[in-house]
């Protein structure tokens, strides 16, 4: 796995979304309400919709399309109408900066 700095903890506020690119995997960045960051894969697994584009809601982002909603956490769909899980990431924070681990 490969460490690459995304963001800043400024450039990220409170329950929003950003989308990044680390070595052409489109990645979702989520400060989620719990303080915490978390990457998923950016496209929703139902269409070709940007999952950054959505909306947060405990811990969950959904698709701005159809609905369809994938846990930060894991991945896993908890809204239909996707059926197939989006990929997570890693996530660290040092001092301000944001750190998403993809594989080599």
């Amino acid at each position: 796995m490969a460490r690459h700095r995304v963001a800043s903890v400024g450039e990220v506020p409170l329950e929003t979304l950003k989308a990044v690119t680390v070595d052409e995997a489109e990645i979702c960045l989520a400060h989620a309400e719990d303080g915490n960051f978390y990457a998923i894969g950016d496209v929703c697994t139902h269409e070709n919709f940007l999952l950054s584009t959505g909306e947060l809601f405990d811990l969950q982002v959904e698709c701005p399309q159809h609905g369809s909603r994938f846990s930060l956490l894991t991945g896993k769909v908890t809204g239909l109408p996707a059926v197939v899980p989006a990929k997570t990431y890693p996530v660290t924070l040092e001092g301000e900066n944001v750190y998403i681990e993809v594989p080599d």
